[in-house]
């Protein structure tokens, strides 16, 4: 049986930082940050099926020691797996503050319909977090129109581009 080791003062589960779905995550050389780039929460897609890629989540644990094998899955609405990665994570460094950050990269993935679905994040077998995400058609818009998401708050709905004075 698979067990997850955590920080000696709570033998409770590591604690979920960050569960970013983004199109690119790396670690500069040098330094060692992470680079969290295109983070989103919905996929657009004119048809279905879809297939999308790049597609990665990055992942910020704290009071986690390692020595776990750590998985990603993505389900339908239906509760359905479609895809998962996962990485066997070795035991961390005592005086590494428990802290671990990393990136898992999807294979392209083929989303059959739009709709709702789910991120499952999980340690050695023990569910650790669960985030949605939206595949969907783009809103219709009339050119030169902003989408929603861009529109400042409180800006209400936009008619078109302005018209032009002579």
């Amino acid at each position: 049986i698979a067990t997850l080791e955590t920080d000696s003062m709570a033998d409770s589960p590591p604690q979920v930082n960050a569960f970013l779905l983004c199109d690119q995550a790396f670690q500069q050389l040098g330094t060692g940050k992470w680079c969290i780039i295109g983070t989103f929460g919905v996929i657009w897609a004119r048809e279905f099926p879809v297939t999308h890629a790049p597609l990665m989540v990055f992942v910020g644990l704290s009071d986690f020691r390692g020595n776990a094998n750590v998985q990603v899955l993505i389900r339908d609405s239906e509760g359905e797996q479609i895809v998962a990665v996962n990485a066997q994570v070795p035991q961390l460094p005592p005086n590494s503050m428990s802290v671990a950050e990393f990136a898992f990269a999807f294979p392209p993935v083929t989303f059959k319909e739009a709709g709702s679905y789910t991120l499952e994040l999980l340690a050695s077998d023990q569910f650790l977090a669960a985030r949605s995400f939206r595949v969907d058609e783009p809103p219709k818009m009339k050119p030169g129109q902003l989408p929603p998401w861009l529109r400042p708050p409180g800006a209400g709905p936009q008619q078109g581009p302005p018209e032009q004075q002579d």
